[in-house]
């Protein structure tokens, strides 16, 4: 079985507009937000996938957030990609289908609206209008190969999904709204 957890960075500044948008940081709601988010996740995921993360200051940012949430015995592995720093879902399709098969629990740090389109494509029934900043989606497929997921529409199911709104600092509530859903 493989897993694909999609986040989405956390919140990012706006406030220095002579920055390029692959150099805005996060902002102190997205400094709060990705910590609380990486103790959820752990709290959930007993073992860390493999991270992949978009090169943009905002993602790496919560990347570093998250990890703060961390209670994992080994680091997980993180890679930083170019490719990633995407709006477009098609783009994002075509780099999930050349992900190494040998690797079945992946994790992307990413933007909008590719995260949410992708995340439409991939599990319809969630029918997301927007994945929040931070927020976190973990789909599940039965699919054997990588390319296999994004070949037709519909292949996932939904385990959790979770945004900070959602958690309230309450990372047990996480749990109880996780439970039920998927397979």
């Amino acid at each position: 079985m493989r897993q694909l957890h999609l986040i989405r960075h956390a919140k990012s500044a706006w406030d220095a507009p002579s920055l390029s948008d692959h150099d805005r940081p996060l902002n102190a709601r997205g400094r709060r937000a990705a910590p609380l988010m990486g103790r959820a996740f752990a709290a959930r995921v007993d073992i860390p996938p493999v991270f992949f993360v978009s090169t943009a200051q905002r993602a790496q940012e919560t990347l570093t957030g998250f990890a703060e949430g961390w209670v994992y015995q080994l680091s997980p592995e993180v890679h930083s990609d170019r490719a990633l720093y995407t709006f477009d879902p098609r783009q994002l399709m075509d780099w999930l289908c050349c992900i190494d098969d040998d690797l079945d629990n992946i994790a992307v740090i990413g933007h909008n609206p590719a995260m949410t389109d992708l995340a439409n494509y991939l599990c319809p029934e969630i029918t997301l209008a927007n994945l929040p900043t931070a927020g976190w989606l973990w789909l599940g497929f039965e699919d054997t190969d990588w390319q296999s997921v994004v070949q037709s529409s519909g292949r996932a199911y939904c385990h959790t999904l979770c945004t900070p709104k959602s958690l309230d600092g309450n990372i047990e509530r996480t749990k109880k709204l996780s439970e039920g859903w998927g397979s």
